[in-house]
């Protein structure tokens, strides 16, 4: 009897041991998974294939942890390095699999997490209305978890998207309710976060031309990434504030601020080189190599410019190298090399296209216009500047706000159906009714048919309120679809009546008047009063009623502001306007702002104005 007790007594001992030893395999798994997790990310700036190896391997590993949260969180590291490499595919990919697993089990942290990765990723490949469903969800569930500093982190991340798809007031508004939260906190500062804050801020600002603001900001962002020792929060303080300085520079003309933004740019391009970072220093390379092209440095702006374009090259951002080309298009027009800038100036052109910068596309067929009149290839130049024109009215703009819409209709919809389906659940009192029940055998089949019969009525009650929801979402979205089908006509038929338009004035014999007009009106100077009538006369000739339907359309603009609006029909760059009026550059700059700010007010109070709408994009 002794010996069995004693057998027993050892193989539970046994069971026992082998149980700790596992729990403790597991656990001591569970750190090296973090310890990899960890350097992957610490490494993602300094050493991107060392941080792509570490977060592969944890990945690997994760997959068969009994941990889904582990296994959530590898999924995102792993989608964040195929982000780092631009492999947007693989990074979609694994973002997905991360936030499958997280909702699967209800982890609302690492949702709010997953969901902000995919906004990460949707920007940068420009969906925007993808990228806004994403970082609202991202909002809500940061509001739900209550930390303040992954709220800001969301809020940051709309003032950015806001900025990019051109809605600057809301950007500014999110920008500082982030740093409002940031400072509102009853912890140590998260200074990173902070200055990141202040430096997005900055760059709103200077995209609405208030460079001042820009310029405090960015200061501010600096003394507190210096304080701190944050090396990439100091080296995106110092490239930004070498472009705001250049702006304040090009507007005062003041060679201590061109100084202030060669010293910045230096600084930047030193740190973004210690810290292998090639985007930046491509941006930086390209930032000094315009301002060389403003001192008329041209030969430093070449050597500059040959540096940066084969890393953007690598970087494949089509934006970024279109910008690099109109540079070096500028630079070979300076040469008076003029065939070979039109040359440079399709190819910049062709990667505006791709990357969708309409201002910089507009800016191209400005100066590819210019090298068409020297050339005496007047029906390219005129081509280039009916383009230029018709890009001021496209629709991108309308395009943003129905991705806008799309994404906050698209946001309500999942929001609706979230809402519905959290009724599903049992309620508490249920439960708690449930496990009475069971305990009490006597009552047991009482109340669970109550319960059934509960459950019956609640299904019933979701499936019309479900319906209802659904044939009220059909019938906005066929509404939506008539919409865009009507202004799909419009525009088929406007397109249309434009190409029959054009086609008759060069059959007509007043197209030729109209050629010698522009011609005048492209070497024309105002020197007294009646050379405004004389204007008049020409551009009248060339845009036969324009000048009085504008004043009819707007009745509150000036003399000098018609004359304003008339520049701006011809397509004339802030120089060739200055010229026409006979006043300085500033002087014109100053007039073009406040002309824009009025006409943005007055489009507001004359919405079915057909100049009000685009005069100034």
């Amino acid at each position: 009897m002794t010996k069995v007790t004693f057998f027993i007594l050892a193989t539970f001992i046994q069971l026992g041991n082998i149980q700790a030893i596992g729990f403790q395999q597991e656990v001591d798994n569970f750190d090296s998974l973090r310890l990899l997790l960890d350097l992957s990310n610490q490494l993602a700036y300094t050493h991107p294939e060392r941080s792509y190896s570490y977060a592969l391997q944890a990945y690997e590993t994760a997959r068969f942890s009994t941990s889904p949260a582990i296994h959530s969180e590898a999924a995102q590291v792993l989608g964040y390095s195929y982000y780092d490499q631009r492999e947007y595919g693989k990074a979609e990919k694994k973002f997905l699999e991360a936030l499958s697993i997280s909702k699967r089990y209800k982890m609302d942290t690492l949702n709010e997490k997953n969901h902000n990765a995919l906004y990460q990723l949707y920007r940068r490949m420009e969906d925007f209305d993808r990228a806004k469903t994403h970082i609202d969800l991202a909002h809500d569930f940061a509001i739900a978890n209550g930390d303040p500093i992954r709220l800001a982190n969301i809020l940051k991340g709309k003032g950015q998207l806001f900025k990019e798809m051109g809605i600057l007031e809301k950007a500014v508004s999110s920008l500082l309710l982030a740093i409002q939260v940031i400072q509102s906190k009853h912890k140590p500062l998260d200074y990173p976060l902070f200055i990141d804050c202040e430096t997005s801020l900055a760059l709103v600002y200077t995209e609405m031309e208030d460079h001042n603001k820009a310029r405090y900001y960015l200061i501010s962002a600096l003394d507190h990434a210096k304080t701190q020792q944050l090396a990439v929060q100091t080296l995106y303080a110092h490239l930004n504030l070498g472009l705001v300085y250049k702006k304040l520079a090009d507007n005062s003309g003041q060679e201590s601020l061109y100084d202030s933004a060669r010293a910045h740019n230096i600084l930047a391009l030193s740190l973004a080189e210690k810290q292998h970072r090639k985007p930046e220093i491509a941006m930086i390379l390209n930032n000094m190599a315009f301002l060389a092209f403003e001192q008329q440095e041209l030969s430093e702006a070449k050597r500059l410019l040959s540096k940066a374009i084969p890393i953007k090259i690598e970087m494949g951002n089509h934006r970024s190298l279109g910008y690099a080309y109109w540079l070096k298009g500028k630079i070979i027009a300076a040469e008076n090399r003029s065939l070979d800038a039109v040359k440079v100036y399709q190819e910049a052109i062709s990667y505006a296209r791709k990357g969708k910068a309409l201002s910089l596309h507009r800016d191209l067929l400005e100066d590819l216009s210019e090298e068409y009149y020297k050339q005496k290839n007047l029906q390219a130049y005129r081509a280039s500047l009916q383009l230029k024109e018709k890009l001021a009215d496209s629709l991108i703009n309308l395009e943003k706000a129905k991705n806008i819409a799309s994404a906050e209709m698209l946001y309500r919809q999942e929001k609706n159906t979230a809402s519905a389906q959290i009724p599903n659940a049992f309620p508490k009192e249920t439960t708690a009714s449930i496990q009475i029940g069971l305990a009490l055998l006597a009552l047991s089949s009482f109340i669970f048919l109550v319960y059934f019969y509960y459950r019956l009525s609640i299904k019933e009650k979701l499936l019309r309120v479900f319906d209802t929801q659904l044939r009220d979402s059909k019938k906005k979205q066929e509404k939506l679809q008539k919409k865009l089908l009507v202004y799909s006509e419009n525009l088929a038929n406007s397109l249309n009546k434009n190409q029959e338009l054009v086609r008759e004035l060069e059959k007509s014999a007043t197209n030729y008047a109209r050629q010698e007009a522009l011609e005048a009106l492209a070497q024309f100077k105002i020197s007294r009063q009646e050379d405004c009538r004389t204007f008049r006369l020409l551009f009248e000739k060339a845009f036969p009623g324009y000048w009085e339907l504008l004043k009819k359309d707007l009745p509150q603009l000036t003399e000098n502001e018609l004359m304003l609006g008339a520049l701006f029909k011809l397509g004339f760059s802030t120089q060739e306007m200055a010229s026409v009026l006979g006043i300085s550059y500033d002087g014109t700059k100053k007039a073009r702002y406040r002309f824009k700010k009025k006409i943005s007010s007055l489009s507001e109070s004359h919405k079915n104005g057909q100049f009000s709408n685009g005069m100034t994009k």
